[in-house]
């Protein structure tokens, strides 16, 4: 199954941690795609510091569950508190598409909701996959150029 994580730091070395993720999503994903860095403004929560956001795409064999119990290993190994919602982290590793897969529960929604609303997932997805879609939602092209327009 093809599945888009989406990534970002904006504490410390954002950048490196930024690459130590996709070291780890290297062990989880075959055929890893990842996108270029994009240093992005923060969006809700507190002030804080800008992030880097990233997308990496790849195919997957775990199913969506544990494919997201094994993103939130990895932000617990890396050191990722959570105090404030949408505050500042050190990583945060988002499913944003499993396939074409749909599911909703307490512990997994997917796609994820807010995709579709976010530049900072749209923008690094679209750079490595043009023809990218959100399942029943549409073309991440599609989706980023109507963020855009709206600002």
């Amino acid at each position: 199954m093809k599945a888009v994580i989406a990534l970002g730091s904006n504490l410390e070395n954002r950048k490196l941690n930024l690459d130590i993720a996709v070291t780890h999503l290297e062990d989880l994903l075959q055929n890893i795609k990842v996108s270029p860095y994009f240093e992005t403004k923060p969006v809700g929560g507190p002030i804080q510091d800008d992030f880097i956001n990233a997308v990496v795409i790849g195919e997957c064999l775990l199913t969506p569950e544990n494919l997201l119990t094994e993103l939130l290993k990895i932000e617990d190994q890396m050191g990722r508190v959570r105090e404030v919602k949408w505050g500042p982290r050190i990583i945060d590793l988002d499913l944003i598409v499993h396939g074409e897969q749909v599911v909703d529960s307490l512990f997994l929604k997917l796609p994820h909701p807010l995709a579709q609303s976010r530049e900072f997932v749209l923008k690094p997805w679209l750079a490595i996959d043009p023809e990218g879609v959100i399942p029943g939602v549409g073309a991440v092209k599609t989706l980023l150029a109507s963020i855009q327009s709206a600002s």
